[in-house]
């Protein structure tokens, strides 16, 4: 399926003979369509995460294992709340669109709070409920700057 979605935003309908005509809006669509394609393929194969913690140490995660991220303003890094219930301490470094970027299902509802959508269960009283391992989590607070983007990403989900 790839191979022909490459092909005819390469070379187009008449075929190779139209690749020295090419314009650069068709070489700047081909880009797009090749990143849009291998995005599709890193998230069908639960591609893991690469993540650089405090120490500097190297350590892989699944993005299925990672219910939230807290933000602890005193330290100025993320940590992750793993399904295990442990929790990991990120270099300080990072952002949160950063984070975000990583995977669809990371979605940030604070300041402070990035959730893996795939444990969110409801909202209430702008409060995130999670699926276990994390649904005695009572501090994922949703605030009004993220409520309407969290909320519309739910639903679609």
């Amino acid at each position: 399926m790839f191979p022909f979605l490459i092909r005819q935003t390469i070379f187009g309908p008449k075929g190779i003979e139209n690749t020295g005509k090419m314009e650069m809006t068709e070489i700047q669509r081909y880009k797009i369509a090749l990143e849009r394609l291998k995005q599709l393929s890193d998230i069908r194969l639960g591609k893991p995460l690469l993540i650089q913690t405090l120490m500097g140490n190297l350590r892989v995660l699944h993005s299925n294992h990672i219910g939230y991220f807290k933000y602890i303003s005193t330290k100025k890094s993320w940590e992750i709340a793993l399904t295990d219930g442990s929790f990991v301490r990120l270099k300080g470094n990072l952002r949160a669109k950063n984070l975000c970027a990583y995977n669809d299902r990371f979605i940030q509802i604070h300041q402070s709070y990035i959730i893996n959508i795939q444990y969110l269960c409801m909202i209430q009283n702008n409060h995130c409920i999670m699926y276990p391992p994390f649904h005695h989590i009572n501090e994922l607070c949703i605030s009004q700057k993220y409520k309407r983007e969290l909320t519309a990403y739910f639903y679609q989900f």
